[in-house]
């Protein structure tokens, strides 16, 4: 079966309404030599591994319900697929203007396609990171109903099955809460790097998923660049952290002294 049958755009959050965090259609998590898509259906939701060599459908899966690949940042593509190699996380898909009062997460097995654990919340949640281990979930729960950017990073542990009671957030600050929109990540040795625009002084976000910590990292600039949002995170041959510009130009790296 050809996966052009099958995959369609995902419909556009309204404007001005909450972030849409999961999304649906070809637009899903990629790894190795498959696309994993989530393709809705009246009623249901269909989980798709397809082979990206000629869009083959390898296996799939019907799930009741309105399901999406998890969007952390445009050049993320993978962050949703756990370290074993077989198993993705799927959040639900809501539309509206107003913070949905409950969040759900499902863990598929796409080897087997079936569902190994399904996790209820109450309040407005979105997939963030998973540690290497498999034992925190990490998510960005949005507080407040009139601003949409506002957000506070948790973690929910995956071995005692709850959510974790504090807020992950620089002990360096007295702030919990942070505002912003993603624009790049990348991934090292436990460590998810998360690049913000605020419409102001941008940010990158550095989660220790390994120790359920994290530290902001302040970027030198008084106001964002133009074409922010083409900005992007990466590693240089030393393995430093740097953001590179439109045209791929290293413009930052992350030293200790943006770090402290």
């Amino acid at each position: 079966m050809s996966a052009a049958v099958l995959a369609v755009a995902a419909p556009a959050a309204g404007d001005g309404g909450p972030p849409q965090n999961a999304v649906q259609g070809w637009d899903g998590a990629t790894r190795g030599a498959f696309r994993y898509v989530a393709v809705p259906t009246p009623g249901w939701t269909s989980l798709q591994m397809i082979r990206r060599d000629g869009g083959r459908i390898m296996q799939w899966m019907n799930l009741k319900g309105n399901w999406g690949i998890p969007f952390v940042a445009p050049d993320a593509t993978g962050e949703a697929l756990l370290g074993d190699g077989r198993t993705i996380v799927l959040g639900n898909v809501s539309y509206g203007m107003t913070l949905r009062k409950h969040s759900s997460f499902l863990f598929a097995d796409t080897k087997r396609m079936r569902i190994r654990r399904t996790i209820h919340l109450d309040g407005h949640f979105a997939f963030d990171a998973v540690s290497p281990d498999a034992r925190y979930l990490y998510l960005t729960e949005f507080v407040s109903p009139k601003d949409f950017a506002a957000y506070r990073v948790r973690a929910y542990d995956l071995r005692a099955n709850r959510l974790l009671p504090k807020i992950v957030s620089d002990r360096r600050s007295w702030e919990t809460s942070m505002q912003g929109w993603p624009v790049s990540r990348v991934d090292r040795n436990g460590w998810a790097f998360t690049l913000y625009a605020t419409g102001g002084r941008p940010f990158i976000h550095a989660l220790d998923t390994k120790h359920v910590a994290a530290v902001c990292l302040n970027l030198p600039w008084a106001k964002e660049p133009s074409r922010f949002f083409d900005y992007r995170l990466g590693f240089d041959r030393d393995g430093h952290l740097v953001v590179r510009g439109p045209k791929g130009r290293t413009l930052v790296t992350i030293t200790r002294e943006l770090a402290t």
